[in-house]
């Protein structure tokens, strides 16, 4: 049986991690060589993996991930499976109903089924995580005949992204764990990872395996379409040392987990609606986008998920999600990634014009996917991918390599052994990142004493604030106005204002305090009461740039 991971200094981590990083996105011939003819390969051999190189040193075991026996358990089942269950093996199904859902498991062998929407909590019901549950454990029923779990995988990245609400802990933003790193190096790496430690053990309670998080994007600030808050920061090392320390907290709790979206959604489109061309030179490419997903492959991260994007600089007009030069020779042959590589969801905008029927599916396995996530019709993707498997238009060899590289995780996280902690029971953690992340963006001197509040604005973070204040004995109704920003939110008057998702709006308020929250759920609010009620200091830093000179000193 697994063990979690070690702790290890934080300090030591994120030198040998972005030195790591450093060296993989800089050396000649390590990230894509791309020559005068746009083609992109290495001009020497590709390096070793951190897990794979020949020195002593290195071929110890780096963070969590299958052991020998798993491997060669997962590569054994894996060569035994019929080309009709290979291929069902491949892909990762959209659940338009649990009946369905089931059927493909039972009789198609899919590797897993992503429910997502209101389809994934009966909010009618008394209990209604038990609903899930029950659910979850139907599947792995209804694979139980295969010899090792169905992936059962969920985005629940904190912030706007999580499907599952209560009764689990809500988390904030990722945005949080840039402002915590960049407000305390280390010890917000350690807020970070107890949070996604956290939340990973209460997804496994819920019966999850698989987390498509964290973000490894960079924002590219307010024109950002839909990364936002869900990205760490704008500063490409900050990002990488929040994705190491989220991956280690979801390692640690025996969840598999995915850094996305190779090679970075650092665009002002949506690939939801369209495909977006991340127009990075190489050299930008080295020392920027790339640089997450280097201190991730470092760090031994058990997935990566590709994103919809055109990148001219590689591949030109191709998705990067399926690009065998941007996944297989970039992504494998030069970063050394030897983990999971999952499409994003393939029922998208950016694909599904350019790739009808089952083709998208076919394109993103060919690529070097693992997993070719949420096709936008399963049946089609599954007899698409039959016929190529039967035609070697997707090479067999390289489909047994991918189930078996899947089984492997799935086996390994089946043997980690699960955290103790109840659904719910972690608010402290997540009150102690929001504490960590919050920032003072501007205050007046001396700094005002706080008696009571009225709280304005968003109204789920009204909610939240009010619960918290009326634990903490703060009075509500007359006094301070605390003005709270969500997502979209303008700039407000008022006393106080908090934003709670991205930070920009504060810019334009005229509060003479400016908070930055990261976070709207009632653990936030608790960490903002205690600054309002001068028990605690906020001493977060902005992981953005917000265009408001830093507070002075009183």
């Amino acid at each position: 049986m697994s063990s979690p991971r070690p702790s290890r200094n934080r300090r030591l981590l994120a030198t040998v991690v972005l030195l790591t990083a450093t060296a993989l996105v800089v050396a000649a011939g390590v990230v894509w060589w791309i020559g005068r003819d746009g083609s992109s390969s290495p001009t020497s051999s590709p390096p070793a993996s951190p897990r794979t190189s020949k020195s002593p040193a290195a071929q110890e075991p780096t963070g969590w991930g299958p052991t020998d026996a798993e491997k060669q358990k997962a590569r054994s089942l894996a060569e035994a499976l019929p080309l009709d269950e290979l291929a069902g093996q491949l892909i990762i199904a959209r659940s338009f109903s649990n009946e369905s859902s089931l059927e493909l498991v039972r009789e198609k062998h899919f590797a897993g089924v992503m429910v997502t929407g209101q389809q994934i909590l009966d909010v009618t019901t008394d209990d209604p995580l038990e609903s899930v549950k029950a659910f979850n454990d139907q599947l792995q029923d209804a694979g139980k005949g295969r010899g090792f779990p169905v992936m059962v995988p969920i985005d629940q990245e904190g912030g706007l992204v999580a499907r599952l609400a209560d009764p689990l802990t809500p988390f904030p933003t990722f945005m949080s764990a840039g402002a915590a790193i960049a407000g305390h190096g280390t010890d917000g790496e350690a807020a970070v990872t107890a949070a996604t430690r956290a939340s990973g053990a209460e997804l496994r309670a819920a019966g999850y395996n698989t987390v498509f998080a964290p973000d490894g994007d960079i924002t590219i600030g307010p024109a950002d379409p839909i990364i936002g808050s869900r990205s760490a920061g704008s500063d490409p090392d900050t990002v990488a040392r929040a994705v190491v320390a989220a991956v280690d907290g979801y390692s640690e709790a025996g969840m598999i987990s995915a850094v996305k979206h190779f090679p970075g959604h650092n665009v002002d489109e949506d690939s939801h609606k369209g495909l977006p061309v991340l127009r990075s030179d190489r050299d930008r490419l080295r020392s920027h986008d790339l640089k997450p997903f280097a201190a991730a492959v470092a760090d031994a991260a058990p997935g990566i998920m590709t994103g919809h994007l055109d990148v001219p600089a590689i591949d030109k007009g191709v998705p990067a999600s399926m690009s065998h030069k941007v996944i297989t020779r970039g992504l494998r042959d030069n970063l050394g990634f030897d983990g999971l590589v999952i499409s994003d969801s393939l029922g998208m905008g950016a694909v599904m014009s350019r790739y009808p029927g089952g083709d998208a599916t076919v394109e993103a396995i060919k690529a070097g996917s693992d997993l070719a996530l949420m096709p936008a019709d399963n049946e089609q993707a599954y007899d698409a991918v039959l016929a190529a498997l039967r035609s070697g238009e997707i090479p067999e060899k390289q489909a047994r390599e991918s189930a078996a590289r899947t089984i492997a995780y799935l086996l390994h996280a089946q043997a980690s052994p699960e955290l103790p902690g109840e659904p719910g029971s972690h608010a402290d953690a997540s009150e102690a990142l929001s504490a960590s992340a919050a920032t003072i963006v501007a205050h007046p001197c001396p700094v005002p004493k706080i008696a009571g509040v009225v709280p304005l604005g968003s109204p789920e973070a009204v909610t939240a604030f009010r619960t918290a204040a009326e634990e903490a004995g703060l009075p509500l109704g007359s006094g301070t106005s605390v003005v709270f920003l969500g997502p979209g939110s303008s700039g407000a008057a008022g006393d106080v204002a908090v934003s709670t998702d991205t930070p920009y709006a504060l810019a334009s308020s005229s509060a003479p305090t400016k908070i930055a929250l990261y976070g709207r759920d009632v653990p936030a609010m608790r960490a903002l009461v205690k600054v309002l009620q001068g028990t605690a200091r906020a001493q977060g830093a902005l992981p953005v740039d917000v265009g408001v000179p830093a507070p002075q000193r009183c």
